[in-house]
């Protein structure tokens, strides 16, 4: 658990404190995702080689970013093809 800042009530909350206890014998899950950008550490490595830093940071910045959006879209599409459970959210960003 992340150490609070002083006078601060809010709890911070993990992943443990939404899963059901054993002790309810209450049969829970949790669901996790692990998207990859393949390829983009070779070639960040290729233009650290090259002493390209620029390169080397728009490689990783643009990676991070498309395994974000790609973590999203996927959410969203579990939520509402694969599971259903939410299939008529209409989220604003």
């Amino acid at each position: 658990q992340a150490e609070k800042e002083p006078g601060v009530e809010d709890p911070y909350y993990c992943l443990s404190d939404f899963v059901a206890p054993l002790d309810t014998n209450v049969k829970d899950y949790i669901g996790c995702f692990a998207v990859s950008v393949m390829g983009a550490e070779e070639m960040a490595k290729k233009f650290d080689e090259e002493m390209d830093d620029y390169s080397v940071i728009m490689v990783k910045a643009l990676a991070d970013r498309l395994a974000e959006a790609f973590a999203e879209q996927l959410h969203e599409r579990v939520r509402k093809e694969l599971w259903g459970y939410c299939s008529d959210e209409l989220l604003d960003a």
